[in-house]
Parts: structure tokens; sequence; C-alpha cells
């Protein structure tokens, strides 16, 4: 092989190694890209769940610390109207001797970014009241959860029933 062989088989060999720099650099990158947006997903999943047991969790016989725990995880609107709604929230569990444990079943994390997301969770839960009797209702619940993100961390700004 002459020196322009040379000179050409050398070329090659650096644009391949070039080439495969840049191609592991794309991976890594785009690897890293997605477990930080898995763990995103994870932290907006765990408030979402959180959030939704809180919500349907009920227990006339000391409902304030579960109004505190739905608050704990609330902002913004949602936070205001729920707190507005404390003591008729408090009464009515009361009257109807009102009991609820939520369970969530299945979630999915919608629309995301660095600040917001949307999470659609299916819940069901167990109800007990002077309506229904000491074995209760299943219940089964289709609920939208707006969460943002607030001082590190992710928040309900809104609640809503979906069919």
């Amino acid at each position: 092989m002459d020196a322009r062989g040379r000179w050409l088989v050398g070329g090659l060999a650096v644009a391949l190694v070039a080439l495969l720099v840049a191609i592991a650099v794309v991976i890594t990158s785009r690897g890293s890209g997605d477990d930080e947006l898995a763990a995103t997903q994870r932290e907006v999943a765990r408030a979402a769940r959180t959030e939704a047991v809180a919500f349907l969790t009920v227990d006339h016989e000391d409902m304030d610390p579960l109004v505190d725990a739905v608050l704990a995880g609330a902002t913004g609107d949602f936070a205001e109207q729920y707190a507005a709604q404390r003591d008729t929230l408090v009464s009515e569990a009361v009257r109807t001797e009102a009991t609820s444990t939520g369970e969530v079943v299945a979630l999915g994390v919608g629309d995301l970014d660095e600040d917001s997301a949307t999470v659609l969770v299916a819940a069901n839960s167990t109800v007990t009241n002077t309506r229904t009797g000491p074995d209760g209702q299943v219940r089964y619940y289709r609920l939208r959860l707006d969460l943002v993100r607030e001082d590190g961390r992710w928040l309900t700004s809104g609640v809503r029933f979906v069919r």
C-alpha cells in the first residue's frame, strides 16, 4: 500500500472512531434523559397515588388527620377549596357514620413537563355509612389529578372525576 492509501485508511479509521464516539455520546445522553424522565414519572405517580388514597379515605371517628393528609399534598385552588369544605366534610362524615378506604388499582402519567403533570387514576373504595350497612359497597372511581412542582415537591392542584 502506498502513502496515499495509508492516509485514506488512517482517515477512515479516525472518522469511524469519531462516529462511534458520537453514537456513544448520543446513547449515553439519551439514556440518562430517559432515566431522568422515568424518575420524574415515578415521583409524579407516587404523589398522585398518595393524594388519591388520601382523597378517598374517610373515617367519621377521626376526620381531621385525613383532611390534613389531603391538604398536605394539595396546592392552589384545590387546596383552598378543600380547606374551605373542611367543616362540611367532617360533619357529613360524622352525620352519615361514613368510612371509606381508597385503593389505587391503576394510574397513568399523561402530560408531563418540568413543572406540571396530569395523572389519570383508577381507584376503588369500600364505603360504609348509614345507607350501606356494615358490609359496605365497593365504589369505582376514575380521577384526573393535575399536579405541579413546588419547592421540589409534586402537589395536586386539581382533582376531577372522569368517566
